[in-house]
Formats: C-alpha cells, sequence, structure tokens
C-alpha cells in the first residue's frame, strides 16, 4: 500500500524545484527588464529599491484579495472574488503584524505555497492509488511545471481551489460515510473560495450512482443507507447559497455577483463558440508581432489544448474525472469575457481541470511525449513568470 509519507517526500521536492524555478526566472528577469513606465531595472540591494522587489508578485488578484483581506467588501465589485481565500488571508495578515499591504500580501503568498504544496501531497496519493506510483510522479511534474503554474505561487486563490478538488476526489474514493462527509465539507468551501466549485456535485453525483444505484450495488444498501450517502453531496451548493445569503444581508442583493460579472467583469453568459471568433479574429488581423497578438494567440492556444487534450483523452480516465474536466471547460467558456480579447484568464481557469494533466501523464510513459510537454511546459513557465513579475499581464 502507497504510504502517505512517501507523497510528503515526492512532492516535496517537486514543490522546492519549482519554487527555485519561480524565484529564479523572477529576479533574474528584473535585472535585465524595467517595469512598466520604470526608466531603469530594479537593483534589489538598494534600500530605495528594495519594496518593488518585494513586491514583485503584488498584482492584479492579489491586490484585490489582500484589499478585500484588509477592508472587506468596500469596493461592491470585488464581491465577484468568493469570500474564503480573502478570509484566510485576512487572518493570515493579522497573524503577520496586520500591516497593510505587506502583512496580506506575504500572507497570500505563505498560504498560495501552502496549499498547492498540500495539494502535490494530495495529488501523488490519488494518483498512486487510482492508477500508479510512477504515474503519479510525472503527474507532479507536469503540474508544477504546467505553463501558468505562476498562479499557483502568487496569492492567487488557484492553489486553494485545487487542494480542496483533490481532496473531495480522494475522500469519495473511501467507504466510510465519515469520509463522505467530510468530501462534502471540502466542496462546500470550495464553493466559497471559486464560483466553479458548485462544480464538484457533478463527480460527488457520479460517485453516488456508481456506489448506491449500479445493478450490482442498488441491493447491498438500504434506503436509509442510500439517502445517508445523498446528503453530503447537499453541503456543495450550500456554499455558494451561504454567500448569497451573506451578499442579501450586508448588502441588499443576493445576486450582487452576477450583477456585477455583466456591468463592471464584463462577463455574460453566452454560448462557448462565441469566445472564439473575436480571439481568431484579432490574432489573424493585428500586427503579427504585437503585444495584443500575443497574448491572444497564447490564450487560444492553451484553451484549445486543454479541450483537445480532454477529448483525445476521455477513454483512458474514470468518468468523474472527465465530468469534472468537462464542465470547468464548459463554465468557463460559457463566462468569457465581452472584449476583443473574449478568452482573457481562460487558461488560468482551467488549469482547475486537474484531469487534463492526468491523461498528459499518461501518454507521458512514451518519453518522446514526456520530453515535449516538459520543454514546452517550462519554457512557457518561464515567460510567464517573467511576464508576471514585469507588470505584463498574463492570465
Amino acid at each position: 500500500m502507497y504510504i502517505f509519507k512517501t507523497s510528503l517526500k515526492e512532492a516535496g521536492w517537486v514543490f522546492l524545484l519549482s519554487r527555485c524555478l519561480i524565484l529564479a526566472v523572477s529576479y533574474i528577469g528584473i535585472l535585465f527588464i524595467a517595469l512598466p513606465g520604470a526608466s531603469s531595472t530594479l537593483i534589489c540591494t538598494q534600500a530605495l529599491q528594495a519594496n518593488p522587489c518585494i513586491f514583485l508578485w503584488y498584482r492584479w488578484d492579489a491586490v484585490a484579495f489582500a484589499i478585500i483581506a484588509h477592508q472587506g467588501y468596500v469596493f461592491a465589485p470585488s464581491v465577484a472574488y468568493y469570500p474564503l481565500w480573502p478570509l484566510l488571508i485576512h487572518f493570515g495578515g493579522l497573524l503577520l503584524g496586520g500591516t497593510y499591504p505587506l502583512s496580506y500580501y506575504l500572507a497570500g503568498l505563505l498560504l498560495a505555497n501552502l496549499c498547492f504544496f498540500f495539494a502535490l501531497v494530495l495529488f501523488d496519493y490519488l494518483l498512486a492509488e487510482e492508477f500508479e506510483p510512477s504515474l503519479a510522479r510525472r503527474a507532479l511534474f507536469y503540474l508544477a511545471c504546467y505553463p501558468y503554474a505562476v498562479f499557483f505561487f502568487v496569492g492567487y486563490s488557484e492553489a486553494l481551489f485545487l487542494l480542496l478538488s483533490l481532496a473531495v476526489f480522494l475522500l469519495l474514493r473511501r467507504k466510510k460515510m465519515l469520509d463522505w462527509w467530510l468530501a462534502g465539507l471540502c466542496g462546500f468551501l470550495a464553493a466559497l473560495t471559486r464560483s466553479t466549485g458548485i462544480l464538484l456535485s457533478i463527480p460527488f453525483f457520479v460517485v453516488y450512482i456508481q456506489r448506491f444505484w449500479l445493478p450490482s450495488q442498488r441491493d447491498q444498501s438500504s434506503f436509509l443507507q442510500k439517502l445517508h450517502g445523498f446528503m453530503p453531496m447537499l453541503l456543495i451548493p450550500t456554499g455558494v447559497a451561504l454567500y448569497m445569503a451573506y451578499l442579501g444581508y450586508t448588502k441588499g442583493n443576493p445576486f450582487l455577483v452576477e450583477t456585477f460579472e455583466g456591468s463592471y467583469w464584463h462577463r455574460h453568459f453566452s454560448y462557448i463558440w462565441y469566445a472564439f471568433a473575436p480571439t481568431v479574429v484579432a490574432v489573424l488581423q493585428g500586427p503579427f508581432f504585437s503585444l495584443n497578438v500575443l497574448r491572444n494567440g497564447l490564450d487560444l492556444t492553451f484553451t484549445l489544448l486543454p479541450i483537445t487534450v480532454l477529448i483525445l483523452g476521455w477513454k483512458r480516465l474514470p468518468l468523474h474525472y472527465n465530468l469534472f474536466a468537462l464542465s470547468i471547460i464548459l463554465f468557463s467558456l460559457s463566462f468569457a469575457q465581452a472584449s476583443e480579447a473574449p478568452l482573457t484568464s481562460q487558461p488560468r481557469y482551467m488549469m482547475s481541470a486537474f484531469p487534463i494533466v492526468i491523461i498528459c501523464a499518461l501518454w507521458g510513459k512514451r518519453s518522446r511525449f514526456d520530453q515535449a510537454y516538459l520543454v514546452l511546459a517550462i519554457a512557457m513557465l518561464a515567460i510567464n513568470t517573467l511576464l508576471f513579475a514585469t507588470y505584463h499581464w498574463v492570465a
């Protein structure tokens, strides 16, 4: 039987290696590339320039989460950021001194990396049980070196959501009802972390049907046992309902997230193919080497690649893995940004669909695929890390 200590060891050195890569690329990059609007590059050894070097990953959503952690949802459109992650940053920031923004920024960094480390541990343990240890080790590399894995390092909510999602899948493998209630609790917390957390109801329901209602299983449990197995799943949508109740009580509108997603963040429900047409037009019509074309091209490429991987590898994974990945993709694309770059952030959102990494790890048994994946992924991770650290939009 695979030992949990083995997962700690395997995850530990992959985690450290990936953190060293991100740190090295970030600081080497700012030695040669000036931040936008700056006349020269940063020199971190000089006292006057120490702060910009410390705040190297204080960008975009990391700033938004720190502000919410410090003062709550004072800026109304920030309700689109679900509450669990800024709440954790709030308490972490208080433990680090409560100085704004430094304490909350550092709390976000520390918590994100802590969550990602334990996500790697659970990922290794889950795959070693579900598949085999050699695949688990390969998948750890693939996940830690994913082209957009810089967002598992900075103070974004991606690492926490991944950790909770993996916990749900791992706990659903157990047969004790206590584990299923813990899975429901993790799903509840995931639904308080990101809007896509409610999608964990799908793999939960599939496993529930497979355990209690398939012909070979139907007569092995009573109606009360079936009911008991179903109840933990209801915790997941309860997370969303709780946040809506909070908004209704404090802001007077339980549907405030949907309101500002449309009016401020320009994300409306639409058919998924509407997300691709403007992006393709922007890539084909723009100046070939412009930053806008590069950005749209990368968004398009790393949105289509996960979709392609899932389609080609559908038969390689259990149904609940596939449906979770598919639901993440469909949900994200259904709320693409209404702009000239509708696929903005989509590659980052799709990182949550971790079964795609598993499919790649299965293909990685072939050395050519393994080498190609690592070369492309590490190169893109370095580029995205460099862009993020030098204040250029990534995803």
